[in-house]
This record gives C-alpha cells, structure tokens and sequence, in this order.
C-alpha cells in the first residue's frame, strides 16, 4: 500500500519541483528587473484618491502635465547621463511614470491628452536645454525632487496639493 502512495505522489513531487523552478522565470518574464507594478498601482490608488477629495476642475489635467513632464525629463536625462546604472535608473523612472500618466490621463479626450504632452515636450525641452548648458541646476533638482515625491506614495497628497497651487 506504501508503494502504491509513493508511485502516486512521485509524479506530483516532480511537476511541484519542475513548477517551482519555472514559476520565478515566468514571473521575471512578466516584471521587468527593478519595475514594480504594485508600487504603481498605490500610486495611482493615491493619485485617484487625492483628485476625488480635490475641489479643483483641472487637476487632473495638471497632473497629466506634471507626469508628462518628469518622464520627458527622466528620458532626456538618460540620454545625457554616460553612467549605465544612472540611464537604467531613468530608464525605469521614465517607464514607470508613463504607466502612471496614461492611467490618469484615461478619462481625458485624445486631442486633450496629446495638447498636454506636447506643451510639456516644449517646457522639458527648454529645462533639458538650461541643463546640458549647466546654467539651472538647482531648478532642475527642484523639479526632479518633484517628480519624485509624486511617484511616493507617502509624498503623493502634498505633491498633488502643490501641483493644485500653480
């Protein structure tokens, strides 16, 4: 009877091993290195949420603004930085802050969208400029500081706030 049990269960233990060895790669398959969907996911939770208690009509719009803004800036800055661990980190940056901008920009028309995104093309262009000339490095930390306290879920209320201020 014990052999029987063993025969049984032998091919099970096998396909739970052969699972447990594949089930890590696929996952590495589907998340990137160093990209965490959960981290945006409570980001845009928290973005929602601080739009809902805002007061503010176009909040939303200058959200979509700022977010476009800082992945335009993350990407221009990958482009200037030689450092391979600094462009991989912008890298990322720049790719999670897309995913965040697309999924609150979803309640807006089209044409609204692309009018958002090309005035902010035109403003990074101009900060990227004064950058590579050296000329505003302390408005660009400030700006860069920013965009990261919007991608932290524990700065996000007092980002959105001062984003509704201007």
């Amino acid at each position: 009877m014990l052999d029987r049990l063993r025969v049984r269960l032998l091919p099970v233990l096998g396909l739970l091993l052969a699972s447990c060895w594949l089930l890590p790669r696929l996952a590495h398959a589907q998340f990137p290195e160093g990209e965490n969907k959960w981290v945006e996911i409570d980001v845009i939770n928290a973005i929602n949420r601080a739009m809902d208690e805002s007061k503010e009509g176009d909040l939303r719009e200058k959200l979509v603004h700022r977010f476009a803004e800082c992945s335009l800036t993350y990407g221009g800055l990958s482009t200037l930085t030689s450092n391979p661990e600094a462009k991989k980190s912008y890298v990322q940056a720049q790719l999670a802050t897309m995913e965040i901008e697309s999924a609150i920009a979803k309640p807006l028309q089209n044409e609204k969208r692309l009018e958002l995104e090309q005035d902010a093309l035109k403003s990074v262009g101009v900060r990227l400029r004064a950058l590579k000339a050296q000329n505003d490095n302390k408005e660009a930390s400030a700006f860069l500081k920013s965009c990261k306290s919007l991608n932290d879920v524990r700065e996000i209320n007092n980002a959105v706030r001062e984003i509704s201020r201007q």
